[in-house]
């Protein structure tokens, strides 16, 4: 019996960028960065992933340990009265110290070299490693069900390019990945965006997609809601 996961990035969180740009380079910034909630916009995206037909009939259902993905959860977990784990595994990666001025070309850097980080923060190896292993954990417990994971852009990208290889990727975060000489993603991530994975009894990963919704269009958290101090 196939095993399905969807690893589903959250939806579009609240913009205060003065506030996130805080986040990167405080003591506190594991925790704050946690507390990021999603904006009006992020809630109503989030409603409307939760009745697309692609994701119905979900047995378990997985969140990072960040506000953000539990409230993009919520409405799938209220339609199917499942409830959430939470794994900090699957949280975003620690980006580290500001690195613009530095690393001008850090976006492109942290793809391209996996082992690059900043101060205080993880590598797209390190965050990888964290997440494949709650995922292995996650597959073997729940063989041959439905899954959703929901987590986030850096921890999705980096665990799949575990099997997928690095075809693109640009300073305007335009990525392009292929699995098995197919290309299954070739734009930038979306909020929400959702990736299919099915595997077999071996839990090996036989295909992965990129499942788009015509009623979610592009968008992302600097189109959401702002506010200033």
């Amino acid at each position: 019996m196939k095993t399905i996961v969807y690893l589903i990035r959250h939806s579009v969180r609240f913009n205060n960028k003065e506030m996130i740009e805080s986040y990167k380079t405080t003591q506190n910034a594991l925790l704050k960065n946690e507390k990021i909630v999603l904006s009006v916009t992020g809630e109503k995206r989030a409603e409307i992933l939760s009745n697309e037909e692609e994701l119905q009939d979900i047995d378990v259902v997985y969140t990072s340990n960040c506000v953000r993905t539990l409230q993009t959860a919520k409405y799938l977990l209220e339609k199917q009265n499942l409830k959430a784990n939470i794994d900090e595994r699957f949280d975003e990666k620690r980006v580290g110290k500001p690195n613009d001025k530095e690393y001008p070309d850090w976006y492109t850097r942290q793809y391209e070299d996996e082992n690059f980080k900043t101060e205080g923060g993880e590598s797209q190896a390190e965050v990888r490693e964290r997440v494949n292993e709650a995922f292995q954990e996650v597959v073997s417990q729940n063989k041959g069900k439905r899954i959703a994971i929901f987590a986030h852009d850096y921890a999705i990208m980096y665990f799949l390019l575990k099997w997928c290889k690095l075809e693109k990727v640009t300073p305007n975060r335009e990525l392009k990945l292929s699995f098995k000489g197919k290309v299954v993603f070739d734009k930038r991530i979306n909020s929400p965006e959702v990736f299919k994975l099915t595997l077999n009894d071996g839990n090996e990963i036989e295909e992965i997609e990129n499942i788009p919704f015509d009623d979610l269009e592009f968008d992302d958290f600097n189109k959401g809601e702002t506010c200033k101090k």
